[in-house]
């Protein structure tokens, strides 16, 4: 492996990204990864990982090779890995996931037919073989649609539709009803069962929509009904954490969502809070959600990773029925008698909904925080009536709080992480505002990593990059310069830098036209004043180069002895157009030389001179 390693030549650390950064930001050595990973997709994954999180593209590049020698690939097969990474299509233990993953080749008629009989025997409760299935398969394939062998589905294919449906009724059978019991199981998609003997062992988070119409704080009605997303304890039941939203949540909110449940709640006097919300804490082992992209992120991936604790995805949707359950119960106990109450479902559904419609989402906010921590959290718990939820959860935390965590070791929740350089002043440039710190000066030209809140984008978390050999560190804060009284939130400064590009655009200043158009021609005039002085200096050049030649003399001689001659000549003969040339009749005289000729017949054919004109009587000397 040291054959492998890759050295730093004298030409590259003359790049200006190299003087730039630190040298711990160049570590391009692999070989604590290869170290640490004996499975083979596990490596190559930690490797496109570390690929992609490389500071410059001198580093990426370096990375890239050192991988493709670690692999004994080309550098082509790396960067198509690295795309299936960004993709979120590179698996950590299966490789790279196949497009057709999970779906058969058969026509969707007989896989329809397979399940249908499969699914029918058990709801008849007598469930037949695989092989059974292969017969039936055959019989209604040859006798009912009268077809050959070798047009339906051979019997290992039946067998691979049928092989996760009798997984899933064997799991069925064996696992006990998340319903029943003093403890509670779920199974996740890998077919894991997960039991919780503990509070905040695995912690679960959903969304759903509410069903009430709000306001906005002008009073204007909602087009849409707003998102809850709520943070349950499984072990106890309890609520740690819940965020309400105008639009649809994605990563993004389950990460703040997350981060609520996790410190302790602070919440203001107007939301009049009866008892202290005590239940919070960081999931120990698990993170148990839906299949939902939101959840399937890499953000919360990160976030994990960092915490301590591993996403896990539900295998059916009964596997969540405690966060489901919750959603009813707000329905009936909470939502049913505000104004603005839709229904849940369409039958029940009030009429005049949209025009009672008068909360705002703070309002709303208010008394979902006075419901669960008041109330649903202090109710007794289902399966133990004696203890209240959150006396099971205290009892599952072995009777103490859990150790506070500090908000910055959060900070990671805000958002998705960006990196910037350190400029001059210890200034970064985000978004179109110049933020300064105090505590960046010293790391002038460094890269940096950002984390911030979307409903506060003036302030950023600056953290240290993370390297191969030191954690991330925080490094302070940045503010937005000259806004130190404002209040911005990341959707309204990305608006307000579209206006302002669009107002650019759009911007017409006459007065400068016409300025820029005397420009232009005075820029033309001088350019011509300059070609024509340089044409008149080089003929004067040419002219001097001239003197000592007797081309002039001879000239001169010349035109001095063609004035001496009677007839004067023309040098060039002009062109004679066919308009000059006239013609005339020439009566013929009798020759005296020619007496004893007989006399000419009168009616002799006539004959013509070819008459020319005063100007072109020396032609005949020209040609």
């Amino acid at each position: 492996m040291a054959d492998r390693e890759i050295e730093f030549t004298e030409e590259s650390t003359q790049d200006s990204d190299a003087i730039l950064l630190d040298n711990s930001n160049f570590v391009v050595d692999p070989s604590q990864i290869i170290l640490a990973t004996s499975d083979k997709h596990k490596l190559t994954f930690n490797l496109i990982q570390w690929l992609a999180q490389s500071p410059t593209r001198t580093v990426k590049s370096e990375r890239k090779q050192a991988i493709a020698n670690t692999l004994s690939v080309s550098t082509r097969q790396v960067e198509r890995l690295l795309k299936q990474y960004n993709e979120d299509k590179l698996r950590e233990t299966a490789g790279t996931e196949r497009a057709d993953k999970g779906k058969h080749r058969v026509s969707e008629y007989w896989q329809e037919f397979i399940k249908t009989t499969y699914e029918k025997s058990l709801k008849d409760k007598h469930p037949i073989s695989p092989a059974s299935i292969v017969r039936e398969v055959k019989r209604h394939a040859i006798v009912d649609l009268g077809l050959k062998p070798g047009d339906y589905p051979h019997q290992a294919t039946v067998y691979r539709i049928l092989e996760p449906l009798i997984a899933q009724h064997k799991r069925k059978t064996r696992v006990r009803n998340p319903g029943s019991g003093s403890w509670m199981t779920v199974v996740t998609r890998d077919g894991q069962l997960l039991r919780a003997d503990f509070s905040n062992q695995i912690i679960q988070c959903d969304h759903t929509k509410l069903d009430i119409r709000i306001v906005d704080i002008h009073g204007d009605l909602l087009s849409e009904r707003p998102w809850l997303t709520t943070v349950v304890d499984t072990y106890s039941s309890c609520v740690l954490g819940f965020r309400l939203w105008i639009k649809q949540p994605g990563s993004t909110e389950v990460a703040l969502a997350l981060r609520h449940a996790i410190l302790p709640k602070q919440y203001p006097d107007d939301y009049q809070l009866n008892k202290s919300w005590n239940v919070y804490g960081n999931p120990f082992q698990y993170f148990f959600t839906d299949g939902g992209k939101d959840f399937r992120s890499k953000h919360l991936k990160a976030i994990g990773k960092k915490l301590g604790f591993q996403c896990e995805l539900r295998d059916r949707p009964p596997e969540g029925g405690i966060v489901e359950r919750i959603f009813k119960t707000i329905n009936t106990q909470v939502l049913k008698d505000l104004p603005g109450y839709t229904g849940a479902n369409v039958q029940e559904r009030p009429e005049n909904a949209e025009k009672e419609a008068c909360l705002t989402i703070q309002d709303l906010d208010k008394i979902l925080a006075s419901f669960f921590c008041d109330i649903y959290n202090h109710e007794p718990y289902p399966k133990e009536p004696r203890d209240t939820r959150f006396e099971r959860w205290f009892k599952g935390m072995g009777e103490k709080l859990p150790e506070r965590l500090d908000e910055r070791e959060l900070d990671i929740c805000l958002m998705k992480e960006t990196q910037r350089v350190v400029q001059a002043h210890g200034s970064i440039q985000f978004e179109n505002l110049i933020y300064r710190g105090e505590s960046l000066k010293a790391h002038k030209g460094e890269y940096v990593t950002l984390r911030y809140d979307p409903d506060h984008i003036l302030t950023l978390f600056v953290y240290s990059c993370e390297t191969d050999d030191n954690l991330e560190e925080f490094l302070g804060y940045a503010h937005a310069v000259n806004m130190d009284t404002h209040d911005l939130s990341l959707e309204e400064l990305k608006t307000l830098n579209k206006e302002r590009s669009k107002a650019r655009k759009e911007h017409f200043n006459y007065d400068a036209l016409l300025a820029l158009g005397k420009r232009k021609e005075l820029v033309d005039e001088r350019k011509a004043d300059k070609k024509e002085k340089r044409h008149s200096e080089q003929k004067r050049l040419r002219s001097a180069s001239k003197k000592d030649s007797n081309i002039i003399e001879l000239r001169k001689s010349r035109v001095s002895k063609s004035l001496r001659k009677q007839e004067t000549q023309e040098i060039l003969p002009e062109r004679v157009s066919r308009e000059e040339i006239k013609f005339e009749k020439i009566e013929l005289e009798p020759q005296e030389t020619l007496s004893a000729s007989p006399k000419p017949n009168p009616q002799e054919e006539q004959r013509h001179k070819l008459v020319l004109s005063k100007r072109q009587k020396n032609l005949k000397n020209i040609w």
